[in-house]
């Protein structure tokens, strides 16, 4: 195989690798979506005047003359009566990791406050820099991420086009605690004269950022026809990243239905909801580096429900917005749907998290719940999960994740050494032999038969393998991709900072603005890094432009990507040529430099 076709191979495995987030970033995500049938939308559970507001943007646009707005399938609130004279009130859990504040109204969780990861956007930024704390220790309120999704998090009867909203619901509030002080559970009992009885009860798991939740849902009545109900979790602003591009465009609903994971992008949601019946685990929404679940703990699930909304920014959010943006955001929301309790087990347990998109933290809960994390396709989760516990290690070692992604390419060169010095071998080889090779095709381009005949014996005689230069290429694929997909996703790389101007290993390492457009160093390292490795590479040199036109494209690729991810690559680069310096050196026959009889000096071989 020749050097033109590893490339070409090489360029399919890269846009295999990267088609998906390139259509995305370019407006096209709608065409990665696979059709379904439709599913009429919900209502919106979280305002009791969802379809006033429906009825009223229908009319507005008939009184507009253009087409009417395209509106959800509503269905008339259960007759639910609140309680005469009862006020709205909050109650919170709050633990070393996060305080959790509800509200009695629908017996709704309003937002998540984590204490020790900082916002981009807090009080105590400044020029797009967030607050600089310790890992793990307690961040100022004011600079905290806070998850506020208008709320995060509702228990509703029925589903999907069924679903009778329980917002209108006041229940009566019960605080409990451990023989410490600290909160232990919060209880909401609600009771309806139709018979209609709920209870909800949240439990901390000290230590964690999962909450226990139990529900209880007794005297449904008949006339309702109502067999299930739905659990559903709602996205928050992206306003938690100094990427905050990135983190919008990542902003989904993911769900476990049986073994199949479905991940819905936000943007793409808006056009209809997504209707997955099965076996349902677990129903999530996400950013890049944070997610709010819920799981099945002694349940039936159903299925999940996913659809998208779109909703203002509150005015602390449109301040920080750059030019030509718009003061709104897109929202996923995800709903667990699971049967109705019969009356011999009325009580059904669920898991509830909310908190950072840690792998080794989800997958220590169970439920399969690592699965949320982005790491590759199935096939190469195994070597991605290996690598992100290598790249944790060597943290634990060297303190810096700029040095520990040094170090972890340094590891992984090393590990390839010989399929790289393979490569490079059988590549020199061939080079070695091309005049040979073109003469044989000269001599018998009208046979191809005789042709191939003759390559073959060729190569069998001086011992060239013509596959060599690309096997142990593709061979170390899946550790590249899995590589990729640490280094982009791995929320132990946000905000740690590297040295001189990369203070942000998740996010790109902009200089400064020309004209709005922001001008990153590390791409151009890498690109001048790629360039070297190319300039040491074996080839023919009428394959030298299409080299080059490689790492064009590589430098665009890359451009807007993280910095610690360009970095590892242009780490690689660098190796790879000195690699290739010591193979191609080692290569090479000595040069003995005599005296011929004028006393001019020959070099010989």
């Amino acid at each position: 195989m020749d050097r033109r076709t590893v490339i070409a191979v090489i360029l399919c495995l890269l846009f295999l690798v990267f088609y998906q987030p390139l259509l995305r970033m370019a407006g096209f995500g709608k065409y990665l979506e696979p059709s379904r049938r439709p599913t009429p939308a919900a209502v919106d559970t979280t305002h009791a005047d969802s379809l006033a507001r429906v009825q009223s943007a229908a009319e507005s646009a008939r009184a507009a003359g253009g087409p009417a707005a395209h509106a959800p399938a509503v269905f008339a609130p259960l007759p639910i009566a609140a309680a005469a004279g009862a006020l709205e009130k909050t109650s919170s859990i709050e633990t070393p990791l996060y305080r959790a504040t509800f509200t009695n109204r629908g017996a709704r969780l309003l937002s998540v406050e984590l204490k020790r990861y900082v916002s981009a956007h807090g009080v105590s930024s400044a020029g797009g820099k967030p607050r600089r704390v310790k890992p793990g220790h307690a961040v100022p309120p004011g600079d905290r991420v806070v998850l506020a999704g208008g709320p995060l998090f509702g228990v509703d009867l029925g589903s999907s086009a069924g679903l009778r909203p329980l917002d209108g619901l006041v229940y009566a509030v019960a605080e409990s605690a451990d023989a410490t002080g600290q909160d232990a559970a919060l209880t909401f009992t609600a009771r309806d004269s139709s018979g209609l009885a709920v209870r909800q009860t949240w439990r901390v798991r000290p230590g964690t950022y999962a909450l226990d939740l139990d529900v209880q849902v007794d005297g449904v009545p008949a006339a309702w026809r109502l067999n299930d109900y739905s659990l559903t979790v709602r996205s928050w602003p992206p306003f938690t990243e100094t990427d905050r591009r990135t983190d919008e465009r990542q902003v989904r609903a993911t769900t476990l239905v049986g073994t199949n994971l479905h991940r819905d992008q936000a943007a793409g949601l808006l056009k209809g909801p997504r209707a997955y019946d099965g076996n349902a685990m677990w129903a999530a929404v996400q950013s890049r580096y944070f997610i709010g679940a819920v799981a099945v703990d002694q349940a039936v699930g159903r299925g999940a429900v996913s659809h998208g909304e779109q909703r203002p920014l509150a005015e602390d959010m449109v301040r920080a917005l750059g030019p030509n943006e718009k003061p709104v955001t897109n929202v996923a929301v995800s709903s667990l749907v699971v049967g109705l309790p019969g009356a011999e087990h009325p009580v059904q347990r669920f898991l509830l998290y909310f908190g950072p998109s840690d792998f080794p933290r989800l997958s220590s809960l169970g439920h399969e719940l690592g699965r949320s994390v982005d790491l590759g396709w199935n096939w190469i989760r195994p070597i991605s999960e290996l690598l992100l516990r290598l790249l944790v290690w060597v943290h634990m070692v060297v303190r810096n994740y700029g040095l520990a992604i040094l170090v972890l390419a340094t590891l992984v060169r090393v590990l390839l050494y010989p399929l790289n010095a393979a490569s490079l071998r059988s590549m020199r080889a061939m080079q070695k032999l091309q005049p040979e090779i073109e003469r044989v095709r000269a001599k018998y381009k009208n046979d191809s038969q005789a042709m191939n005949a003759a390559l073959m014996a060729l190569y069998k005689e001086h011992k060239v393998n013509p596959a060599g230069g690309c096997l142990p290429v593709l061979l170390q694929m899946p550790i590249l991709m899995g590589l990729y997909q640490v280094l982009l996703n791995a929320i132990e790389l946000r905000q740690a900072p590297f040295a001189l101007w990369i203070d942000d290993l998740s996010a790109p390492d902009t200089l400064f603005h020309v004209s709005g457009f922001p001008i990153h160093l590390m791409p151009v390292l890498m690109a001048g890094s790629g360039f070297l490795q190319q300039k040491l590479t074996p080839m023919n040199p009428q394959q030298a432009p299409t080299q080059y036109m490689m790492n064009a494209f590589m430098l665009v690729l890359f451009y807007n990507l993280p910095s610690g991810l360009v970095m590892y690559w242009t780490v690689m680069n660098l190796l790879s040529a000195w690699q290739q310096w010591r193979v191609l050196r080692q290569d090479e026959p000595a040069v003995v430099v005599v005296p011929d009889e004028g006393g001019s000096k020959k070099r010989k071989r």
